[in-house]
């Protein structure tokens, strides 16, 4: 792939698939969460916070930790990225009126998305959604794999949803094909490991 295309590319991941997670809540993001997220620190040599998404995803993963019927508390979001490029973390803690009933809808909603398409942010993704064998986080996890062309590009996206206690935490890393599983766990337990 070259420069200007994987530039393009990324622009295009970080307005489709780190929103994915992040949403766009009415919910401030809150002191104690935004505290217990993933930093720039934890994480490799050259990767930086990235600020460039403004989209909404696409189908079924648009605003996914906002199911419907249960009332959202409090969130915070941050999206990290390398040098401004590919791979890509994502990471969103969201309380809820009731957490266990909140995950309980948000993995039920993936595991019924199987096809997504749509356009946020101007640019256009279509794609397939299945659930992952992965090892078990917190008191409850569903891990998602996702695939999605954009702008003629795949991309791969790993997701995972874990209820710890009354939080519950949205992470996923996207790629070009494949992710690095080991380096998502590493970064899964690093997250995990903040929320208290």
């Amino acid at each position: 792939m070259g420069r200007t295309t994987r530039i393009v590319t990324f622009t295009a991941i970080a307005l489709l698939l780190s929103t994915e997670v992040v949403g766009a809540s009415t919910f401030a993001s809150t002191p104690r969460l935004s505290a217990e997220l993933l930093s720039v620190s934890q994480m490799p040599i050259g990767w930086s916070t990235d600020n460039s998404s403004s989209g909404n995803g696409v189908g079924c993963l648009t605003t996914l930790l906002e199911p419907k019927g249960i009332k959202q508390t409090s969130h915070a979001s941050i999206t990290l990225d390398v040098n401004g490029n590919t791979p890509l973390v994502s990471e969103k803690l969201a309380t809820y009126s009731n957490a266990k009933i909140a995950y309980k809808k948000i993995v039920a909603i993936l595991s019924r998305c199987k096809h997504v398409s749509g356009t946020s942010g101007g640019i256009k993704a279509t794609g397939i959604v299945g659930e992952m064998s992965f090892p078990h986080y917190g008191n409850a996890s569903a891990a998602f794999s996702v695939s999605l062309v954009i702008q003629g590009t795949t991309i791969d996206d790993d997701l995972l949803i874990v209820r710890k206690v009354n939080v519950v935490m949205g992470i996923e890393e996207a790629d070009a094909p494949p992710v690095d599983i080991s380096q998502f766990q590493g970064f899964i337990v690093r997250a995990l490991a903040n929320v208290k």
